[in-house]
């Protein structure tokens, strides 16, 4: 079977922004992590949030940048959604198709944001609550965190069916 081979498009102007912002989440976690080790000394648990959530981010990034590599020599590694597969065959079909899997990795640019602001989060929820003694309202943020990221996934993919299926 012959690898499907598709045109190459950039990412959307929105996923690069989302990208930008979730590298910036974690330079942000980072620096709060040294922050918080400087004043409180020998806490370096406050570094493993910062590096979990940077190596996730890293993946995402690098599944983002190589993606049509990944697609067309390792399409077993990819779960695209439904919709990839309802674009037709047409004339166009190649062409939309094309787009909408650009457009899918919008929503990875979006969990690469999601996953920074997570990682934020979590690291000054720890932070605050080693300084404190006290277990750290923010933690419940991380929930509201979470339920915002699966309903923005929802509605990104519900906006490329509208586009292309629809």
């Amino acid at each position: 079977m012959a690898a499907r081979k598709l045109k190459r498009y950039g990412l959307e102007g929105g996923a690069k922004v989302l990208i930008t912002i979730g590298l910036l989440f974690n330079l942000i976690t980072w620096l709060l992590a040294a922050y918080y080790f400087g004043l409180g000394g020998n806490r370096f648990n406050l570094f493993v949030v910062p590096f979990i959530f940077t190596c996730v981010s890293s993946i995402l990034l690098l599944v983002v940048r190589y993606r049509y590599t990944l697609f067309e020599e390792y399409p077993y590694l990819m779960n695209l959604p439904s919709i990839f597969y309802r674009i037709g065959d047409g004339k166009d079909g190649g062409s939309k198709r094309s787009m909408a899997f650009s457009m899918i990795f919008t929503v990875h640019a979006l969990v690469i944001a999601m996953v920074g602001l997570m990682g934020l989060v979590l690291t000054f929820a720890i932070a605050s609550s080693i300084k404190s003694n006290t277990a750290s309202p923010f933690l419940y943020a991380y929930l509201v965190i979470a339920a915002i990221l699966i309903v923005s996934v929802l509605l990104q993919y519900r906006r490329i069916y509208i586009r292309f299926v629809k």
